[in-house]
């Protein structure tokens, strides 16, 4: 999906922009639970110069790391360890920014706070776009689902910017994966990713797994379990993992920034048919059950629990 060069991320678009926006976004999500985003407005350098942050983070030695470590609201460092879906081993390295505040590393790695502030301004701004879009998609007013967003990254929402290394392997070992299957709980996700694959998504009619390729500069979308309720399923959470490739003797970075509505928010099925292909995604398993109208706090927390049940 391209945007518009003179439009790329600006707060208010041209109509007509966001109903061609709207229209692919929402024929990628419900025919393949994923977008490909192109001329988003978000420079490659940046993204590099986070990596290139998060680098020097993961170098120092671990007691430093260790002043980090991600707190009881998510903020913070994590390091390679279980993971939180299956009983693999995930080797990865993790740093959490949210809404709550936290300390950055910026006395140990100078440039780590500036490069982490530019891409969350970036990718709010770029959010704030896809939400509009999606709200005019699903017929509703273009500010249904900006409005129920309105704290990105601030207090009352879940939002989180993720800085993802997976560091060389010398050899695949057993029970060892870079990121277990799993669906994302919030809205959606927005994934920069460098070109050293992995990313696998849950391929239509069955449990087969199909890789996703790279595409320099692009940034992914894919649906969250929010959207998924709000959409009665027509938009799925799309199931993903990211693998150990063949040859696996170099690092992946990658940056998330996983949209949540505010914490008040009702998530309650909105009433409204998407024209759809004849090719059914694969569901989100957590999805096929029906539950009650529910804040968008009480379901992160149901998540949560179900994540950490073990």
């Amino acid at each position: 999906m391209c945007f518009d060069q003179e439009t790329r991320t600006e707060r208010c678009p041209q109509k007509g922009v966001v109903k061609q926006v709207a229209s692919k976004l929402l024929r990628a999500l419900s025919e393949k639970g994923l977008a490909l985003l192109v001329n988003h407005g978000i420079p490659e350098c940046k993204m590099k110069a986070a990596y290139r942050a998060f680098d020097a983070f993961c170098e120092l030695p671990e007691e430093v790391r260790t002043k980090y470590e991600r707190n009881e609201s998510n903020y913070g460092y994590v390091k390679p360890g279980p993971s939180k879906y299956t009983d693999e081993k995930e080797a990865r390295h993790v740093f959490n920014v949210t809404g709550r505040e936290g300390p950055l590393p910026d006395e140990e790695v100078p440039g780590f706070k500036s490069a982490v502030d530019e891409l969350a301004r970036d990718f709010k701004q770029l959010s704030a776009m896809l939400l509009t879009a999606l709200a005019v998609g699903l017929e509703q007013s273009p500010d249904f689902l900006l409005s129920k967003h309105s704290r990105m990254l601030g207090p009352g929402n879940e939002s989180t910017l993720r800085l993802l290394y997976y560091p060389p392997l010398g050899a695949p070992a057993p029970g060892l994966a870079r990121c277990s299957a799993h669906c994302d709980y919030g809205t959606f996700t927005l994934l920069a990713q460098d070109c050293e694959g992995g990313l696998e998504i849950q391929t239509p009619y069955g449990e087969r797994w199909g890789r996703v390729g790279h595409l320099p500069g692009a940034i992914l979308v894919n649906t969250g379990d929010i959207l998924a309720n709000w959409t009665n399923n027509q938009l799925p959470a799309l199931r993903h993992r990211v693998v150990v490739p063949e040859h696996c003797g170099r690092g992946r970075h990658s940056i998330a920034f996983f949209v949540h509505p505010d914490t008040n928010t009702l998530i309650e099925p909105l009433d409204t048919k998407i024209a759809q292909a004849n090719q059914e995604p694969a569901l989100c398993r957590l999805q096929k059950k029906k539950r009650g109208v529910m804040t968008a706090y009480h379901h992160i927390q149901r998540r949560l629990r179900e994540t950490y049940a073990s």
